[in-house]
């Protein structure tokens, strides 16, 4: 299989030789590619995955990841956190398509902090005490896109954040009826917690309750 490249303004047009066909797409923007397979590009005989920074130019790039992906919804000073130097954020690309995201923050939870997902949103850590855990408040990847390794990718990194910044535990949240992600976590190293009540309370699914995973690094 042989491919080659044309780019014209902000598309891109690749044409699959032996297929005998072509698929347009628009670089700039995630929206086209949110119900599309994936496009298997090759390099070496390995699937393009690349990680960036998020900028202003990009964070609604982000917003539509989120929006797409996960049944909650961050108000948009949340989104403007995400610019801060102090948050551990990346955006996945496949093959230069802009597929998935990554937001963690260092937390102190020894008060317990984090019981409900605003408490999560609006936490910053007091300048007396130190962080104790890298807390990642998203981890998504378009449907279409998952099971590629960039999941796995995006977590990686987060935890090679976490060890440069010298804390030892990861923290997050999943809802409780959310077994598949449940399991990819515990596939990974992380173990279960306790069943945090009324985690969810205040975005409208069918069950608030979210359960506590935790990884040591």
């Amino acid at each position: 299989m042989y491919y080659y490249s044309i780019i014209l303004q902000h598309y891109c047009i690749i044409a699959l030789g032996s297929w005998k066909s072509r698929i347009y797409l628009l670089r700039n923007s995630v929206q086209p590619f949110l119900t599309y397979s994936p496009i298997y590009l090759f390099t070496m005989g390995r699937h393009i995955i690349s990680l960036d920074d998020l900028t202003k130019n990009n964070v609604g790039v982000l917003k539509t990841i989120v929006n797409t992906v996960l049944p909650v919804s961050y108000p948009d000073s949340w989104y403007n956190d995400c610019l801060q130097a102090s948050q551990v954020v990346k955006l996945a690309y496949y093959a230069e398509l802009p597929v998935g995201v990554i937001k963690g923050k260092p937390i102190n939870n020894s008060g317990n902090s984090i019981s409900t997902l605003e408490l999560v949103n609006s936490h910053v850590v007091p300048s007396k005490l130190v962080p104790n855990a890298m807390y990642i408040e998203v981890l998504a990847v378009l449907p279409a896109y998952q099971h590629l390794g960039i999941g796995k990718t995006l977590l990686d990194y987060v935890i090679e954040e976490t060890k440069k910044r010298f804390i030892h535990e990861i923290l997050l949240h999943v809802h409780v009826d959310n077994t598949a992600a449940i399991e990819w976590y515990q596939a990974r190293g992380f173990e279960k917690g306790s069943v945090v009540k009324n985690y969810y309370a205040n975005q409208n699914l069918p069950s608030p309750d979210a359960i506590l995973l935790s990884l040591k690094v």
